[in-house]
């Protein structure tokens, strides 16, 4: 059953059971004279102003102390005068208190709509408040909602009201006009209290209150309510285009990204993946495989990881040597690993390289080059060099926290013998200076496979 002009209501938000003062006016009108339950849904209890219960019939007069109760799935609707009306939402509790042409509305939780025609006489008052929290209504609708205590959001459908945060003192603390078509939401937090105004969307007006509007029967809120429809329709309009353009971006760097890697030969891509090695959070494509230097005399062959990067319009190829290292495979097969950045997600790799007297681990993407070095005994013999002082071996492994903390293993590249008869370093030699006497290729190492796993991504629809 919805209601007509001719029934509408006065009562609004306030709760907010710490120090909170809420203080909404608008216009001038009419005092309400007569308090009753109009009508209810689902489970709602009433009780005297001694806590006892009262049974519910229809028109069911509310005196001062009495409160309602909504449970889950349940609604009350009160009339406090023939030109104002509130509804309370499910699992909502509120407390009537009237003495003569003063009317105060106790919310002490949950969320309420209210709707008042007619604005208040200059010698009436009506509020809604918790403690020392208080919402003054002279003429408005809109709707209430309070999460808990400390924080309580208004939303208007007509007029204008002022919001106001207070202490237990009577200490104004935070104070915002909204109008219709604005949100306003209160925290209280002592003096780091606040009240930030915005507007709302048709998404933000509840199906409780949703029911009330056609039957409200003010030109007002019905021009805000289809304002905020079409505000919604070019929202989603806009949306779909977003979506439709970042669908089109995103096949496009999948088939750039795909083009250059067709470009390489499988020596030259003998590992592929995908991530963002440039922080931006956008996938990119990270290769590892042979590289050729060239040397005054002599052509010199090596592994090295290389970025491609989709800018937008074409891909970027970015050899990864900006710690001044000549490759990124310079100590061993075992050493070359793709890491990931725990906060950021974006990947790097590692390169250790070493010297005598000290020891660093590079991690490098497309942007970034960091390094953690530690340092070791720089006179100590061949024999000698494994053997850690208790000082050395803490400092490694402070830095080996410093590392794990930052950064964990994402892909281990490892050169796996192919057989029981060629080391693993077969394949790093091989493939790294050609140098195999008399062995047979040992075929590409198993992590080769990646390349085509990551074909297929890139080829996905």
């Amino acid at each position: 059953m919805k209601y007509h002009n001719n029934v509408f209501f006065r009562a609004v938000t306030a709760l907010l059971a710490a120090a909170f003062l809420l203080s909404c006016t608008a216009c001038g009108g009419m005092a309400a004279t007569t308090i009753e339950l109009l009508r209810t849904q689902g489970e709602v209890a009433v009780a005297d102003k001694d806590g006892k219960g009262v049974s519910i019939i229809e028109g069911l007069k509310l005196y001062s102390g009495y409160q309602v109760d909504t449970r889950s799935g349940s609604y009350a609707w009160i009339n406090l005068d023939d030109t104002k009306l509130a509804k309370m939402d499910a699992q909502s509790q509120v407390e009537i208190q009237k003495e003569g042409k003063y009317l105060e509305v106790l919310v002490h939780s949950g969320s309420l709509f209210f709707n008042v025609a007619e604005p208040l006489e200059e010698d009436e008052s009506m509020d809604i408040r918790n403690s020392t929290m208080v919402v003054g209504i002279r003429g408005t609708c809109g709707f209430v909602e309070s999460p808990d205590a400390q924080h309580m959001n208004v939303y208007l459908l007509e007029g204008k009201v002022e919001c106001t945060i207070s202490s237990p003192e009577g200490e104004i603390l935070q104070t915002a006009t909204i109008k219709a078509g604005e949100t306003a939401q209160l925290v209280y937090a002592g003096e780091d209290s606040s009240i930030t105004v915005s507007s709302f969307t048709i998404d933000d007006v509840p199906e409780y209150v949703a029911e009330e509007i056609p039957d409200a029967g003010n030109a007002e809120i019905d021009a805000l309510i289809e304002e905020l429809e079409q505000q919604k329709e070019e929202l989603l309009e806009q949306q779909q285009k977003e979506e439709e353009n970042a669908r089109i971006l995103d096949r496009q760097r999948r088939e750039a990204l795909l083009e250059a890697l067709n470009t390489y030969s499988p020596e030259e891509a003998m590992y592929a993946t995908l991530g963002d090695l440039n922080g931006d959070g956008t996938e990119d494509l990270l290769i590892y495989g042979k590289g050729v230097f060239e040397e005054p005399g002599r052509t010199r062959y090596d592994f090295t990881f290389t970025a491609l990067i989709w800018d937008g319009t074409e891909v970027q190829r970015i050899p990864l040597q900006q710690g001044g290292m000549s490759d990124l495979g310079y100590i061993s097969s075992d050493d070359a690993a793709v890491y990931r950045e725990r906060e950021t997600g974006a990947l790097y790799v590692s390169n250790p390289f070493s010297e005598d007297g000290w020891h660093t681990l590079c991690f490098e993407n497309a942007v970034d080059y960091v390094s953690f070095s530690y340092s070791y005994n720089p006179n100590a013999t061949k024999a000698e060099a494994g053997n850690l002082s208790a000082e050395e071996i803490a400092e490694r492994e402070k830095v080996y926290q410093e590392i794990n903390a930052r950064f964990e293993l994402f892909d281990s590249l490892e050169f796996s013998a192919a057989d029981d008869e060629y080391q693993s370093t077969d394949y790093w030699w091989w493939w790294k200076s050609y140098w195999y006497g008399d062995h047979e290729m040992p075929g590409y190492p198993p992590f080769h496979a990646s390349v085509e796993e990551v074909r297929q991504s890139l080829s996905a629809p």
